[in-house]
């Protein structure tokens, strides 16, 4: 496959994410949201000084880190972060969101990727940012 923009740099290698940071206007509401109902646990997270709080967090190799605004402002686009729930624990996992009260944006659903069934659903942190859920894995 050729590049959309052809490049004369030298190569590049990402393996993978290192971290999402996402804003958020009410720290503890989003805490509660992504160690509670989510299920990530607290990272340690340096101190960046006055006006830049925030948090830490990890489930398995996905770390989410927080930062806090007074307002979240207007978007544009679908901006999200995807989060991978493999496929033998998608029922289960689509359930129990549901039974901790959880509303999806766009409800659990299924299209096809290139000849291949993948099952997606969006939901929502308190602060508005919207999460996909998918059974594509990342590997």
């Amino acid at each position: 496959m050729e590049p959309a923009v052809p490049t004369t740099a030298p190569a590049v290698t990402i393996a993978g994410y290192s971290h999402v940071a996402v804003m958020v206007d009410d720290l503890d509401a989003a805490i509660d949201f992504y160690r509670d109902v989510l299920g990530f646990s607290m990272l340690p997270r340096p101190d960046f000084g006055p006006g830049t709080e925030g948090a830490w967090l990890q489930l398995g190799h996905a770390q989410v880190h927080l930062g806090v605004v007074e307002e979240m402002g207007p978007r544009t686009g679908f901006p999200h972060m995807a989060m991978h729930v493999p496929a033998a624990a998608w029922d289960d996992t689509m359930r129990e969101l549901e039974a901790r009260g959880v509303s999806f944006l766009l409800p659990p659903g299924s299209r096809e990727d290139f000849g291949k069934t993948v099952r997606a659903a969006f939901i929502c942190d308190p602060a508005g940012n919207a999460i996909e859920l998918t059974d594509v894995d990342p590997t």
